[in-house]
């Protein structure tokens, strides 16, 4: 097929208009596709695309561009509350180790579970190093200490998913002492910070989390199903999972967390489906502590 020729913002606005999407201001539309890349814009009117690539009845730009706006402030709440679930989950594991193995003890292939490929996490961390090589803390342990980084700095350099992988791969007794720090157990805990690698890289590469089916759940309690749908695998499952890694800072989670969405949902409702994200009808409730 021949590579699509480059197209006006005014021609933009025609293309959608042409497909059946109510647009009342031309202006205010190319503004917006500015803002936002037209590619872009088009990946949340999917939803509303019939097979013959004509929108349904009474799709409106405003309606699509709400949508977006929410999913763009949505992204900024939950990139908040996964890099404090990082920095917690760093902190926890990094103090465990040190004290059950020593400062360097993650250097030890035998300190950790047979499915671990040592070799590769060690590619990994050295590639971390030379990534961040003129960061201070980097240079000063170099210079100081031969290049040795003990535990809990070398923790700062892993990204989410090593941490993710370094906690899957620890020895289960180990797993089960950082679990409950969680208020849990090894098994969720494995699964929700692997959901949470997944999550926090949707947010940092700005993808869509508004009326997504995400290709793995989280491993939930019993008591989740008294709020949603337990097979859905959607937004509202990957919020429960937060809110339950959460546990230590309740507070936190109810004021920096569930008010401002609260708010956001509030403000974008009347053009949101709610029950495309997974939210049951006291999805407020079923999130606060």
């Amino acid at each position: 097929m021949k590579v699509k020729s480059p197209k006006t913002y005014d021609e933009q606005v025609e293309i959608l208009r042409n497909r059946g999407c109510v647009i009342t201001d031309d202006v205010a539309a190319v503004e917006f596709l500015k803002r936002t890349n037209y590619y872009r814009f088009s990946g949340y009117l999917v939803a509303f695309k019939q097979p013959d690539d004509i929108y349904v009845d009474d799709t409106n730009f405003e309606r699509v561009a709400s949508i977006y706006t929410f999913d763009q402030n949505l992204r900024g709440i939950l990139t908040k509350a996964v890099g404090e679930i990082e920095v917690f989950s760093k902190s926890m594991i990094a103090y465990h180790h040190a004290h059950k193995y020593g400062s360097l003890g993650y250097l030890n292939a035998d300190n950790f579970n047979k499915k671990h490929n040592h070799e590769l996490f060690v590619e990994q961390f050295d590639s971390a190093i030379r990534n961040n090589k003129s960061t201070l803390f980097v240079k000063h342990h170099i210079k100081k200490y031969e290049g040795n980084f003990p535990i809990w700095v070398a923790i700062e350099l892993f990204t989410m998913g090593m941490t993710s992988l370094f906690y899957a791969d620890l020895k289960i007794d180990d797993k089960k002492a950082i679990a409950k720090e969680f208020n849990t157990d090894y098994v969720h805990l494995e699964s929700w910070l692997h959901n949470t690698t997944v999550l926090r890289n949707i947010c940092a590469h700005y993808g869509r989390l508004y009326n997504v089916r995400y290709h793995q759940s989280p491993k939930l309690p019993r008591e989740y199903a008294k709020f949603a749908d337990t097979n859905m695998r959607s937004l509202f499952k990957q919020l429960y999972m937060l809110k339950l890694l959460y546990s230590n800072f309740r507070n936190e989670w109810n004021n920096s967390i569930v008010t401002p969405l609260s708010a956001l949902v509030e403000k974008h409702e009347k053009h949101l489906d709610l029950k495309t994200m997974g939210f049951p009808v006291n999805w407020k409730k079923a999130l606060l502590w």
